[in-house]
């Protein structure tokens, strides 16, 4: 089931931008905003307290780790994760790889813990939010190869492929839950990639370092949707 939602969703998102990139251009902005402080929120109200449980003194060293991997992946992808795509002109008509391997490393390891926590009450959260941030990030992609002129096939086999990539991450993150310790280690990183992308996303400003309404209000839409998985605990 979980397989299923991460590819179908990532799938059916990027394959709207045909016919539908101008229309939805708007609402994905919104969801990018909505998503990112929905992932943030969790993070705190969710994986924060469940992580440090049981971790072990060296786990801020994992969420470091995970904090500027992102930042790393931030420099090869143009920060795509965060809804910016820079194409670079004299590469159009090339599949832009090392953007598409930034990224889909990025959807592998945030995938990685999801097979764990589906044995904790925090899977509905965390799973929410990988969907409500897999499905704009899949729609910025495709944009982002029709900018680069590739064939409707090419396009098509992209995103077919990042599809795949979250599942992937499940699936061999599901062989290496055998270990706590790994978990833990694995979990912490993922959080530290959140962080760091909600973050950016929470605080990019405009040119006069004023965050927008038409921003504000799904970022406090995303906090108050999280609050909610508060409710019966």
């Amino acid at each position: 089931m979980i397989y299923s939602l991460l590819f179908i969703v990532s799938l059916a998102s990027g394959l709207l931008v045909f016919g539908f990139k101008d229309k939805l251009k708007p609402s994905i902005t919104a969801l990018l905003s909505f998503s990112g402080s929905y992932l943030l929120s969790v993070c705190f109200l969710h994986l924060l307290p469940e992580l440090f449980h049981q971790a072990t003194s060296e786990i801020g060293i994992y969420l470091l780790v995970g904090f500027f991997l992102q930042l790393i992946l931030d420099y090869f992808s143009g920060g795509i994760e965060h809804g910016h795509t820079h194409v670079n002109h004299s590469k159009v008509g090339s599949f832009p790889l090392l953007i598409f391997l930034s990224l889909g490393m990025h959807a592998f390891l945030e995938a990685m813990p999801v097979h764990h926590l589906s044995h904790s009450s925090n899977i509905s959260s965390y799973l929410i939010g990988l969907l409500l941030h897999k499905a704009p990030i899949s729609f910025i992609l495709a944009t982002l190869l029709l900018q680069y002129e590739l064939k409707k096939t090419s396009i098509i086999l992209g995103i077919i492929v990042f599809s795949l990539i979250s599942p992937l991450g499940v699936f061999v993150g599901s062989y290496l839950e055998v270990s706590t310790d790994l978990f833990q280690n694995l979990l912490a990183i993922s959080i530290g990639i959140i962080l760091h992308l909600s973050t950016t996303i929470l605080l990019e400003t405009n040119g006069d370092h004023k965050i927008k309404w038409k921003k504000l209000l799904p970022l406090f839409g995303g906090i108050a949707f999280a609050l909610l998985s508060l409710v019966g605990e």
